[in-house]
């Protein structure tokens, strides 16, 4: 799994979310090197912008959860939360918001991971558009 250092992530300070883009982007060129290599920073940081879009959607807030949630999807699917076990433990509510990431990383079975990988739509990185990652 991808260890992402909180140094890394509070190596910005930003009022918006283009700093987190941008140290995210860098994580992503470096841990996927081979499967991103092609792309344009413009087309990465759309990809991140969805990914912190979602990892929001699902009450993420600390910058290195986000990061974290956005490295599944590219490492996993960027429909990984969608998987029924995982999407069931981000509704739990007796899962503390600030132990979520931790506690996914944790507990998920390599089965459920491999289900996660099943979800998998390449059109969820641009779902206004009909480009495709």
């Amino acid at each position: 799994m991808l260890v992402i250092k909180k140094a890394q992530i509070q190596a910005f300070i930003a009022e918006d979310d283009t700093g987190l883009i941008r140290v995210i982007r860098e994580i992503i060129r470096e841990a996927f090197h081979e499967g991103v290599a092609d792309y344009s920073d413009e087309k990465l940081d759309g990809m991140v912008r969805i990914g912190i879009e979602k990892a929001k959607s699902r009450e993420f807030e600390r910058a290195e959860d986000i990061a974290a949630f956005v490295a599944i999807m590219f490492e996993i699917s960027p429909n990984f939360d969608i998987q029924e076990h995982i999407d069931a433990f981000f509704k739990d509510e007796t899962v503390p918001k600030d132990m979520r990431m931790e506690f996914l990383l944790g507990r998920v079975q390599n089965e459920t991971w491999a289900e996660a990988e099943n979800t998998y739509d390449a059109k969820a990185w641009f779902p206004d558009s009909k480009e495709e990652a």
